[in-house]
């Protein structure tokens, strides 16, 4: 039976020559893995090129449950991005946001209000043309809304260390070593209070937005242990730098 749905693509590898498996969050069944044959055919369905990190797509897909890679009738993008194809900031940073995505999104099974998030973000920042160096962070702290672990903004001043095991802020330093400390964790009530509209009004510069983004994904391994560690994260933070 064929499904028509759109997807988001997290991250896509070559299988051989004239095929690849690409692993692609659906709006209709949450995260599936394809195999692609053909993808650089001038008269395949599925041309590679499509296949970019964060791509969003028009799918038609047929389902075997017992199957571990689906097979695609057709695709096509569903959104034609105007710069983060183009612009190597934002290159960067869809390439960061894919890999995160890839590495936490395991469920498949529909999520319609995530899947909503992620696309409306996305669209959000292909369409911002300054003012979106703190895009990633407001992204990662909004995901983790739907990943069950939202920070508590509880901040005052007197409560300066953000506690990643109980995602609150305290008085004092954990006895544990997963926190963000003071000046750090000052900016972390704002960009939680943030939306992306309001994402350039956080005066960051480099180095601090790199030691934020580092204690969030600090935040993110501690409460799901099998993530590991973000190989893109290194290209970014030069980047930033």
């Amino acid at each position: 039976m064929i499904h028509k749905t759109r997807g988001l693509v997290l991250h896509t590898i070559k299988y051989t020559d004239n095929s690849v498996i690409s692993h692609i969050y659906t709006e209709a069944f949450g995260r599936l893995s394809f195999l692609l044959s053909g993808t650089r055919g001038k008269k395949s369905p599925v041309r590679i090129n499509l296949l970019q990190h964060l791509s969003i797509l028009e799918m038609e897909i047929y389902i075997k449950q017992t199957r571990d890679l689906q097979r695609a009738k057709e695709i096509k993008l569903h959104e034609n991005f105007s710069s983060i194809p183009y612009n190597p900031v934002k290159n960067a940073v869809a390439l960061f946001l894919a890999e995160i995505l890839y590495r936490t999104l395991q469920e498949q099974e529909a999520n319609l209000t995530l899947f909503s998030y992620l696309i409306n973000a996305i669209k959000i920042f292909d369409l911002t043309e300054k003012g979106y160096a703190n895009f990633h962070l407001l992204f990662l702290l909004g995901l983790t809304k739907h990943l069950g672990f939202f920070p508590r903004n509880n901040y005052t001043p007197e409560k300066e260390f953000f506690d990643m095991e109980n995602a609150v802020f305290a008085k004092t330093k954990p006895l544990h070593p997963y926190f963000i400390a003071p000046p750090a964790s000052r900016f972390l009530p704002v960009l939680i209070g943030f939306s992306f509209e309001e994402m350039d009004k956080v005066k960051l510069n480099g180095a601090m937005r790199n030691i934020l983004v580092a204690g969030i994904l600090d935040f993110y391994r501690f409460h799901l242990p099998g993530m590991g560690e973000v190989k893109s994260f290194p290209v970014l933070r030069d980047i930033f730098n």
